[in-house]
């Protein structure tokens, strides 16, 4: 039967890399997380394009800031 002494784990992982760069696969999750963000603010934003103006102040935005907002998110894609 063959024993693993956890101490010997911690030390095993590999140490992050001096340059900075993340690697092949820190780079997908990073792209996978950044698509999901934008999906998400996409659908807030859509929800709150059928809100009427009152409902808009209510939880502190006007049109105009969604509609900046909306344009900004799309222009950096």
């Amino acid at each position: 039967m063959a024993t693993i002494a956890l101490d010997k784990i911690a030390s095993a992982a590999p140490a992050e890399k001096a340059t900075g760069k993340r690697g092949f696969w820190g780079s997908i999750y990073d792209a996978i997380v950044e698509a999901q963000e934008l999906r998400a603010a996409t659908y807030v934003n859509g929800y709150l394009a059928h809100l009427s103006d009152e409902e808009l102040a209510r939880h502190g935005l006007t049109r105009d800031q969604m509609v900046r907002r909306t344009r900004s998110m799309m222009s950096s894609i």
